[in-house]
């Protein structure tokens, strides 16, 4: 069998066996003893210029193995001398990037395990948040001399403590195309880092290496490798790879299948003014004699090989390597099978006549012309290739359709000219293969984000199927799909996705059929355990003094013993999972398997991981597991299908006794967000509700537009003012709220004629902001203290003005009388700093003593302003101390400096 081919820049000669591998001692022994096969091919061409502390690029197929670089870089840290000349203070002298948490943390238990075979490295794994006190209070341990973290965190690091990486020598990138995708700006800011430390004077004598590592080549390694390499080593052994390296010019021609040949010779019918040799692929011995009499029959040159011809292999070979002049063209069909016994690589064109089955059998074909692979800075212009730049043409026909995707992806990473036919070709075969997945769960990251990073690539449904995501009934009723509800979360799969139980407080199903399973089993005779147990079969089970039903998931297969081995069970009305015994499960009567499970699952919308990340971070599952778990929260549901309920808010509140008031202890949404792990997700909800309503579900339109009057006036009460506590993420502070308040319906349009008041709507229910001002010689500036406000209006009269905003669900409303008139087309409304800002003309260029004419608790002076309007402001014209007593007190009467920002409710 042929080695992996390989594409080096720069001469290695590879490291066969572990022993001859320059590895350190006890890092060999450390592998033996891990079982390690041995360097791969590609290892065996990357460890010894990373041990040598070069600039290397590796691409392979296998390039997320952290193996490919980390044994050579423990090697290099451990020659302790050749970092004397770095300034002697506390820094890494490596950081290994990688594109996400997970692959970090991967990294990070490796290093543990390799570090201690060798000198202690003390590796840190670094997941910083959005707040920057956690990147400036950042303390790593003395003695760290490697860090591996993600982009954005090491950016959040480096610019608030860039004297910590003064010792940087080794910078190391994780599957590198997918960071220069994912965090291209992020990634040359840090290169750009890197090579300014590196030319500080004091560390010539200091390593400065850069190793990338990854599966596919990309136009941003170039870049790299021009830009932040010196003169580096490249290895790589996936050929398609090397041919986008090398600039391999890919074309593709749409055709039908009874149209191939006449296409093959379109592609053939030019005249060369270089010699040009050609290799022409196909599938079958019959394909090859074929091709082969179409193509001399058009008076070119043409060579046949295949397995039945291998006694004209010398022959065959001896015309091909023949000189040629210029201008003239020879031509060679052959099958697959015959790429090792040629050993080509010298070819100008490969022709795909048969379509190949696989991307190593389409790099094997590739690589026959790796001779003439140059990258971008070798190749010169346009003018100086002529028609020297290898081809590699593709016929894709009908019956190629599953491979048009990937062919699509390799075109564009090829920066090859596409026809538009091939976008519309794959866009029929990515809707039939969605149709295909018409039985598959709806996908995990589309239910929890709105979105799916790569569709062509996951295995799930990404379209709602009406049959499946019809909502599951949990008695004689459905899942709600709308309204308020009150849950339990006992699972918490992420920070965002809970399995748990709805509580109705009417008629709690669950709770008298846990209460007949306690009262059975609690009669020692009624408590039998299962002889025969069965893969999803249903069983009671004891735990902590109560009965729980069961399903089992999985069961090891030991029938011939009694061993009491361990069997898979979910809970099916909470949702957890669990191992038990056997001995363990109980028989269930036939009358506690009538209600249906009630485990639902529970996602929390309108917010994701920060970072790009498609995933939660522990740290942040971990905290909300903590605060939620076990405990009862109101919710508001937004959307329900199948198993799934997604909820927006989500509060735990607490109700203060012998009070009409109930207090949000937390919102979990904020919670999420003053982590600074999560970051809004505005377009969550629409996403879901685009998709429900192209799926043509029954009564879609009755559950969008149905008034979600809540069940229960406490419940809207707790929900509706959660839009603060998001504000108020970072702060943690809870709301207080009236328990007799309801969300408003619908605002009228009129908002801004004069006959819009508050007696005008008794129905509407709103909120009055608080509003804090100031003023100057001409005008007078109010500051509408709320945020993220979707649609607001003001109008404004002659000694009157009149403000309306919605802020979620949640309308504010402030009608105020002036104490003095305006000019009230010289007045306007903006939003500076994400808050409203009205300017209101004065008719008179004179001093306010108030705003209002009549007191108002929630409208207040803004004494950040005193400085800038103290001279016009009525507090300067007073003289003694008993005067300005007397006015501070009226103007502290007539506002509510310590009013709550969200302000109080009024008709």
């Amino acid at each position: 069998m042929q080695q992996p081919v390989m594409v080096l820049r720069n001469r290695i000669d590879p490291c066969l066996t572990i022993d001859t591998s320059p590895l350190s001692a006890d890092l060999k022994k450390a592998l033996q003893r891990n079982k390690f096969p041995g360097p791969s091919h590609t290892e065996s061409y990357s460890w010894p210029p990373i041990a040598r502390g070069c600039d290397v690029v590796v691409i392979s197929h296998c390039g997320n193995d952290p193996l490919l670089y980390l044994p050579p870089l423990l090697t290099i840290l451990q020659t302790g001398g050749c970092y004397k000349s770095l300034p002697s203070r506390n820094g890494p002298l490596a950081v290994i990037v990688c594109p996400g948490w997970k692959k970090a943390q991967l990294i990070f238990e490796l290093l543990g395990d390799y570090s201690m075979s060798s000198r202690p490295h003390h590796p840190v794994l670094l997941t910083i948040g959005l707040h920057k006190d956690e990147a400036k209070n950042m303390k790593l341990p003395r003695g760290c001399d490697v860090i591996v973290t993600t982009p954005h965190s090491l950016l959040r690091l480096l610019t608030y403590q860039s004297l910590l990486f003064l010792r940087l020598c080794h910078l190391v990138l994780d599957e590198v195309e997918v960071l220069f995708l994912e965090a291209n700006e992020q990634m040359f800011a840090i290169l750009d880092n890197f090579k300014k430390n590196v030319e500080v004077e004091e560390r010539e004598s200091a390593p400065h290496q850069i190793i990338a590592v990854g599966i596919h080549w990309s136009r941003h390694i170039e870049h790299l490798i021009r830009e932040f390499m010196n003169d580096p080593y490249i290895v790589i052994t996936a050929p398609e790879e090397a041919a986008l390296y090398g600039n391999v010019q890919q074309v593709v021609h749409l055709c039908l299948e009874c149209e191939k040949t006449s296409t093959l010779l379109q592609v053939l019918d030019f005249t060369p003014s270089q010699a040009q040799k050609t290799l022409i692929f196909t599938c079958s011995v019959a394909e090859t004699e074929i091709v082969c009499k179409v193509v001399e029959s058009n008076s070119i040159f043409c060579l046949k090989m295949h397995k039945e011809m291998v006694f004209n292999l010398k022959s065959v070979l001896e015309h091909w390597k023949k000189k040629l002049s210029s201008g003239s063209h020879i031509v060679l069909a052959l099958t697959d099978d015959c790429i090792p016994l040629l050993a080509i690589t010298d070819a100008t064109c490969v022709i795909h006549f048969s379509f190949p089955s696989s991307p190593k059998i389409f790099g094997g074909r590739l690589y026959c012309m790796s001779d003439h692979f140059q990258s971008l800075t070798e190749q010169g212009s346009p003018a100086e290739q002529g028609d020297k730049k290898t081809k590699s043409v593709l016929l894709l026909t009908e019956r190629n359709a599953s491979h048009a995707v990937g062919v699509l992806r390799y075109l564009e990473r090829a920066d090859a000219k596409i026809p538009s036919e091939l976008y519309e070709f794959t866009a029929g075969v990515l809707e039939a293969k969605e149709d295909k997945k018409a039985r598959r769960p709806l996908c995990s990251y589309l239910k929890a984000f709105g979105f799916c990073k790569d569709k062509r690539i996951c295995p799930d449904r990404h379209h709602i199927n009406p049959e499946i995501d019809k909502p599951r009934k949990l008695s004689n009723q459905a899942l709600p799909m709308f309204g308020y509800i009150k849950i339990i979360p006992f699972y918490i799969s992420n920070a965002t996705n809970y399995f748990g139980r709805i509580i109705d407080k009417h008629v709690d199903l669950y709770a008298i059929l846990n209460a007949e399973m306690n009262e059975y089993f609690k009669d020692s005779s009624n408590k039998t355990t299962v002889k025969k147990v069965e893969n999803f079969g249903l069983y009671g089970l004891e735990e902590k003094t109560l009965f729980y039903r069961v399903q089992v998931l999985e069961m090891s297969q030991k029938e011939d013993t009694w061993v009491l081995d361990n069997i898979l069970i979910k809970f099916i009305d909470e949702g957890r999972t669990g191992l038990t015994t056997r001995n363990q499960l109980l028989h269930l009567p036939e009358n506690f398997h009538t209600l249906p499970p009630q485990a639902v699952e529970f996602i929390v919308c309108r917010v994701k991981p920060a970072d790009g990340e498609i995933e939660w971070n522990p740290k942040v599952t971990r905290y909300i597991h903590h605060k939620i778990i076990g405990k009862l929260h109101d919710a508001k549901v937004v959307l329900a299908l199948g198993n799934t309920v997604w909820i927006d808010p989500m509060v735990h509140v607490t109700k203060l006794s012998n009070l009409k008031t109930s207090v949000i202890d937390y919102n979990v949404r904020a919670e999420i967000l003053s982590m600074g792990m999560g970051i809004d997700n505005s377009e969550h909800i629409e996403q879901l509700k685009k998709l429900y309503k192209g799926a043509k579900m029954p009564n879609f339109e009755a559950h969008i537009s149905q008034p979600q009057t809540p069940p229960l006036v406490e419940n809207a009460a707790c929900l509706q003012d959660t839009q603060q506590e998001d504000r108020n993420a970072e702060k943690g502070a809870g709301s207080e709220l009236n328990s007799e308040n309801l969300k408003p319906d619908t605002l009228s349009e009129d908002t801004g004629a004069a006959s819009v008041s508050k007696s005008a709507q008794p129905h509407l229910k709103s909120f009055h902001p608080q509003v804090k001002w100031f003023q100057k010689e001409d005008v007078v500036i109010l500051k509408i203290r709320i945020r993220n406000v979707n649609d607001y209006k003001c109008k404004y009269f002659r000694d009157r003005v009149i403000f309306s905003a919605w802020v979620g669900d949640k309308f504010y409303l402030a009608d105020m009388e002036l104490q003095a008139n305006i000019r009230k087309d010289e007045c306007k409304c903006v939003i500076k700093n994400e808050e409203p800002v009205i300017t209101l003309a004065k008719e008179k260029r004179e001093s306010w003593c108030n705003l209002l004419k009549q007191r108002n608790p929630n409208v207040a002076f803004d004494f950040d302003h005193w400085e800038e309007c103290e001279e016009d402001s009525p507090f300067s014209k007073i003289i003694n101390s008993k005067n300005l007593s007397c006015k501070v007190a009226e103007v502290v009467e007539n506002s509510d400096i310590t009013s709550e920002d969200d302000g109080s409710e009024s008709e």
